[in-house]
């Protein structure tokens, strides 16, 4: 029977260091164990979702709600990944000798997952509360900070990598995996520094508006949720794009740093080009401008006048209700947030802006 120990030992995969690679990176706790093939499928599997809620949510022609639903099964498979891969540890092995009271008494990478989790919960089930209340307050802390400064961002990840390997080093142990706990640590500092800089990253391609007025009738709806492209992103504007911009009758210092009493309105002429609104329609260097998303004609007269350099003539699409370049001149293009690319919200009025 002793020899049978041996062999049993020898070949004996940790559950829960298993779980703790498969909670860092989903997949990683399959490979381990052997099952490479299985762990490479939840890995694509992984990845394939992540894409599809991204583009579903960002992309111009990706329906929100769909990508926000397909958070559903992303979670479902992510706790599918913890399950299996503590499962697959246990194996050929006995449940009296893997039961979950033992492993959470015994087994140091148990404290390891709970740190994963929060920091400082490894600690308080190892009931050293001095430290695992101080890590879980700074953990909780830090991350609160980071929020609103990015500067403060490394911080978070790193608190919990260091709560991980303290409480590994504190948990009772008769023999240490010390190259796992390495590779184990970076992969939680790496994977929580990549998940905590999306709400930096995003806001830096993509900025969220709601639309105030009827101006834009019958292509924006007000209170429309539409996703900006900034002027960051080195897009390159065109006649009939739509544009939010800051309001060209408040002075910068009245606005500076407003999200605030943005406008939306659509671009009908560049620099150099000459602009003039007669017979119901509005008339582009000579030429009729057509534009099939109007239902009425305009009602005023206006020019003809040529844009000035690094300007912009805008109008609302309710033409004959809207305070646009009409009203108030040209458009400085230093006003411009950037063009709006897609109606993101409610769930029905979901499309993409031309």
């Amino acid at each position: 029977m002793k020899a049978t120990s041996k062999v049993l030992v020898g070949r004996q995969k940790s559950p829960w260091l298993a779980v703790n690679l498969s909670a860092a990176l989903p997949g990683m706790g399959q490979i381990y164990e052997g099952a490479i093939a299985r762990g490479l499928v939840i890995i694509a599997a992984h990845l394939g979702l992540v894409v599809f809620i991204f583009w579903s949510i960002f992309a111009p022609r990706g329906n929100t709600l769909r990508g926000l639903i397909t958070l559903i099964p992303l979670l479902s498979l992510y706790i599918f990944n913890l399950w299996d891969s503590h499962h697959a540890a246990k194996r050929g092995i006995t449940l009296n000798e893997f039961s979950p009271l033992r492993y959470q008494s015994s087994d140091p990478w148990y404290p390891v997952f709970l740190s994963q989790i929060l920091p400082g919960l490894g600690h308080l089930f190892l009931q050293q509360t001095t430290v695992g209340g101080t890590l879980l307050i700074l953990g909780i802390f830090t991350a609160y900070l980071a929020n609103f400064n990015s500067a403060l961002l490394p911080i978070p990840p790193i608190v919990w990598a260091v709560s991980c390997g303290l409480v590994y080093r504190a948990a009772p142990a008769r023999q240490r995996q010390w190259s796992w706990l390495g590779g184990l640590l970076v992969t939680v500092l790496i994977t929580r520094l990549a998940i905590s800089s999306i709400p930096f990253v995003v806001p830096q391609k993509v900025v969220q508006c709601i639309v105030p007025s009827e101006s834009m009738l019958p292509t924006l709806e007000v209170r429309d949720r539409i996703f900006v492209r900034p002027r960051t992103f080195e897009y390159s504007l065109a006649v009939g794009d739509i544009v939010v911009f800051s309001n060209p009758e408040r002075t910068p210092i009245e606005q500076a740093g407003e999200l605030k009493n943005l406008m939306v309105k659509r671009v009908i002429a560049l620099p150099g080009q000459q602009v003039e609104i007669r017979d119901g329609q509005v008339w582009l260097d000579g030429i009729p401008l057509v534009e099939s998303h109007l239902t009425a004609p305009i009602l005023y007269q206006w020019g003809p006048q040529t844009v000035p350099t690094n300007h912009l003539f805008v109008l609302g699409d309710n033409r004959n209700n809207s305070r646009d370049s009409h009203v108030w001149g040209f458009l400085p293009q230093a006003h411009v947030l950037g063009n709006a690319y897609k109606i993101y919200w409610p769930p029905e009025r979901v499309q993409p802006l031309p």
